[in-house]
């Protein structure tokens, strides 16, 4: 699947692409005598072309996915087909055809040492899954990552889309974006980032779309513990996800409805972690779908407007 396929009647629009527009700055280390320095956090913003100048359009946020390791606002693809991921910037077209202002964002990564802000979400370092992160630093060459190293690249993570979220609302008017209407969501690591912005950071928004994403027990008993507005949740998750997603899901979905919020799953069946946006897929409530499209009706059912 790519951008350049034909329009169908439920992708009217046609696109306009503005790329790496700068929403934020971020601390890094440059790992020669640990000196410190800042550098720009940016966007590709994604708007449909319209005949008239928007007022009121949803929008939508994505984070790429990598083991917060790897991967990029252009393209986070990985396996070969058909175990093979739309990027999010591909979504964000598509999301943009479909007449969304769509964002595909980048975020500071593990390897780049990043120093994170005072908004803590993830309570214990030695909690989180490492699996897939220790492959993929296998994978590039590097040292098993410290407890603490990881947990400073996703608590980073999480201050960026926070930014994010905090730029766009700031550009509403300038982009046609009804800030009310907004929905952040990513691919693995994105999702997971995604999911920590809106229920650890407690970032104002409508709805989460987490693609393989998962959050720790204990943080979401925690994060969920104060406050009593939430946004609109949908877990997609595929049969042969990654172990910690896989085995976590189905009662992550329980225990958040449980705890009253409106939470919904998508799962992908004989798929891998990495699954096209065209694979069938099953919404628990709603029948068989894919994934794009069960993304689509659970967003225009959020953010109706």
């Amino acid at each position: 699947m790519n951008p350049d396929t034909p329009l169908s009647a439920s992708k009217p629009y046609r696109v306009q692409v503005t790329r790496n527009i700068v929403y934020g700055a971020g601390d890094i280390g440059l790992h020669n005598g640990h000196e410190r320095t800042q550098r720009d956090l940016k966007l590709d913003l994604y708007q449909p072309v319209l005949e008239a100048q928007a007022r009121s359009l949803p929008a939508l946020i994505l984070a790429f996915g990598g083991a917060f390791h790897r991967g990029s606002k252009e393209d986070d693809t990985y396996g070969d087909i058909p175990h093979r991921n739309n990027s999010v910037a591909w979504y964000c077209h598509e999301f943009a055809r479909r007449g969304y202002v769509a964002c595909s964002i980048d975020y500071r990564l593990v390897p780049e040492d990043p120093l994170p802000g005072a908004t803590p979400v993830v309570a214990d370092a030695g909690r989180i899954p490492r699996s897939r992160v220790d492959m993929v630093r296998e994978i590039m060459g590097l040292p098993k990552a410290s407890d603490d190293l990881l947990w400073r690249g996703i608590e980073a993570a999480s201050d960026d889309m926070a930014v994010a979220v905090r730029y766009v609302k700031g550009r509403a008017k300038e982009w046609g974006v009804d800030p009310d209407r907004l929905a952040i969501g990513g691919f693995s690591a994105g999702a997971r980032t995604a999911l920590n912005v809106a229920l650890g950071e407690r970032e104002p928004v409508a709805a989460v779309v987490a693609l393989s994403g998962y959050m720790d027990p204990e943080d979401m008993e925690r994060h969920t513990a104060v406050g009593s507005s939430f946004p609109a949740l949908l877990f997609i998750s595929a049969e042969h996800d990654l172990d910690y997603v896989a085995s976590h899901t189905p009662g992550t979905v329980k225990r958040l409805r449980e705890l009253g919020l409106q939470c919904e799953h998508i799962h992908v069946p004989e798929a891998t972690h990495f699954y096209p946006a065209n694979a069938p897929a099953t919404h628990e409530f709603h029948g068989m779908t894919t994934v794009e499209e069960g993304m689509a009706a659970f967003l225009a059912r959020t953010l109706k407007g």
